[in-house]
């Protein structure tokens, strides 16, 4: 496994499966998240990495495990945008937001 790096992703990737996974992001290969806890709710960190070169994103859909009753988006150069879609189920909360130019937060709350 050492020497195929691939073939250890691999391995990772189908023994977590995708139900499993604590965050997801979907409709973008451009976006990475980071997850931190604050003193009363959960804050996602996104970052555009293509903003550099003019790459704005469109609309992209998150999934994270947990159920959230609210989410707040706090968009860099878009301070009217709101989350659209928000979906709590029993076990993951999923929702989309609308655009992405270069980074945002999104807190959710419990």
């Amino acid at each position: 496994e050492a020497k195929d790096p691939n073939a250890l992703v691999h391995k990772i990737r189908a023994n977590l499966t995708d139900a499993r996974r604590t965050l997801r992001i979907y409709g973008t290969s451009v976006v990475v998240a980071r997850l931190t806890r604050e003193s009363d709710h959960l804050r996602l960190h996104f970052l555009n990495y293509g903003a550099a070169r003019g790459t704005r994103v469109g609309g992209f859909r998150v999934r994270i495990l947990g159920r959230y009753r609210k989410a707040q988006l706090h968009s860099v150069g878009n301070p009217t945008d709101q989350i659209i879609e928000f979906n709590p189920e029993a076990q993951a909360t999923e929702f989309t937001v609308p655009e992405l130019k270069a980074y945002a937060v999104v807190d959710l709350f419990q």
